[in-house]
């Protein structure tokens, strides 16, 4: 197989029936596997042939492999990946775990089914070579396909281009970096080109999310000892006395609940006492990752909309991130299609320390078709140049924003042209004339039907 085969091949997973497992079931069974098979490529010399795929295989083809031999076969197998990886017990992973504990005949059916039919599938799949080093890749990529089959999972390609193109500018050198609620783990790879270096850190409550970030960090060739993966509570532990970090990557198109928070460390919890209780979540969950940052840290973050112009205790909260922190680079008002949140409008931050500017660079993107190359190029060149283009963005200075109570509402600095469209008369008119006609031709077939039925 040549590469745009084998990618057809792994993007296919997602969509074949599953009979029996939930999507979740099925795609945690799917990782496992494919992990299980990149392993076993990875670690081809050192592994004995009894614990290649092909054995498991076999066992398929012989009609021996249920789950009970499945479980078996990985028990047998985990010992010796663990000491070529140096890494990965496959029997401490939650989908094993879960398999051990399964009660139910039907559902035991329904994964020895599945087993059997996915490791078939990659038994065909030859070119070992070009599979291995495409791997990591492919993996990624069938990420996003399933991320993009849930609703509270998704997110966009463009959604991801944005955070590169700012990341990527915005700051000279990124080493550390934090994801906090990452799932699959698909932001943090927009962070930085040179995944080898980082120091990476994030917590999610999702044992599942956890294992993929960790399956990608070591595909894409991080250092154990530079992943940092979390529990919430685990987390706010440390949080209380970890190092700052060059980037944070916020996804919550959703929004936050109240009194969400990043981090416990001294400077979130003056903050906090200083805000008190607060309805709703995203500034104060904003401000407290904005005082996890380096002096020269930058945060993107896509959060919703209403945060730029609610009322009340929120005012105050973007008044200080505005004018005391100076924060705020950036407002985007992002397009309703690389979204999934329907009925509200979400928006791209961009927050920097120590910035020596006074300004705030607004944009009106909500009726960009796309962030292919050119738009992000014309983004990326108005921000970095400061420029005001009616109708699409505008430099607005400290004082404007005090003048308007530091409501951040777009259309208070982005006046959108009005486009006049013509209109033909003529073509109106006869139109007008075909649709009298249209009418008088079935009022006379009314009228014939009615006679035909004697009314």
């Amino acid at each position: 197989m040549d590469e745009k085969q084998l990618h057809y091949e792994f993007m296919s997973i997602p969509g074949e029936s599953h009979p029996g497992l939930t999507f979740e079931e099925y795609r945690d069974a799917c990782v496992f596997l494919l992990f299980y098979h990149y392993l076993c490529l990875r670690y081809d010399q050192k592994l004995e042939d009894c614990y290649k795929l092909e054995a498991m295989v076999r066992m398929a083809v012989r009609g021996k492999l249920q789950l009970p031999s499945f479980l078996r076969f990985i028990e047998a197998v985990s010992p010796f990946l663990h000491l070529a990886s140096g890494r990965f017990q496959l029997t401490d992973f939650s989908f094993y775990r879960n398999l051990t504990r399964m009660q139910s005949t039907e559902k035991q059916k329904s994964y020895a089914r599945f087993v059997r039919k996915l490791i078939k599938k990659m038994n065909l799949w030859d070119n070992d070579a070009l599979l291995l080093e495409k791997y990591p890749a492919f993996f990624e990529d069938l990420l996003k396909e399933f991320a993009g089959m849930k609703k509270e999972t998704i997110i966009s390609d463009e959604a991801l281009r944005l955070y590169r193109l700012f990341f990527s500018r915005s700051v000279a050198s990124v080493r550390r970096i934090f994801v906090p609620d990452f799932e699959y783990g698909l932001l943090y790879r927009c962070m930085s080109d040179h995944s080898a270096g980082l120091d990476i850190s994030g917590y999610d409550s999702h044992e599942g999310y956890r294992e993929i970030l960790r399956i990608l960090g070591y595909m894409s060739g991080v250092p154990k000892d530079s992943l940092h993966i979390y529990d919430w509570k685990e987390w706010k532990r440390e949080s209380v006395s970890a190092e700052k970090f060059d980037a944070v990557g916020i996804y919550m198109p959703e929004g936050a609940g109240a009194g969400s928070i990043m981090a416990e460390n001294e400077d979130s919890r003056k903050l906090m006492d200083a805000i008190g209780n607060i309805s709703k979540g995203e500034l104060p969950f904003l401000l407290s990752a904005f005082s996890m940052l380096k002096e020269d840290g930058v945060l993107a973050a896509i959060l919703p909309g209403a945060l730029l112009y609610r009322e009340g205790r929120e005012s105050q909260l973007r008044r200080f991130l505005v004018k005391e922190q100076n924060g705020l680079d950036m407002v985007m008002l992002l397009p309703d299609h690389i979204l999934p949140v329907a009925g509200q409008k979400e928006v791209f931050l961009l927050l920097q320390k120590n910035r020596s500017r006074k300004d705030v660079m607004f944009f009106d993107c909500s009726e960009t078709e796309c962030f292919g190359k050119e738009q992000l190029h014309t983004i990326e060149i108005a921000w970095k140049e400061r420029k005001t283009i009616p109708g699409f963005c505008s430099r607005v200075e400290q004082p404007d924003l005090e003048k308007n109570d530091y409501n951040l509402n777009l259309p208070r600095y982005i006046v959108k042209k009005v486009k006049l469209a013509k209109i033909d008369i003529e073509a109106k008119k006869k139109r007008i004339e075909e649709i009298d006609r249209e009418l008088e031709e079935i009022e006379k077939r009314i009228a014939m039907y009615k006679r035909d039925l004697e009314l």
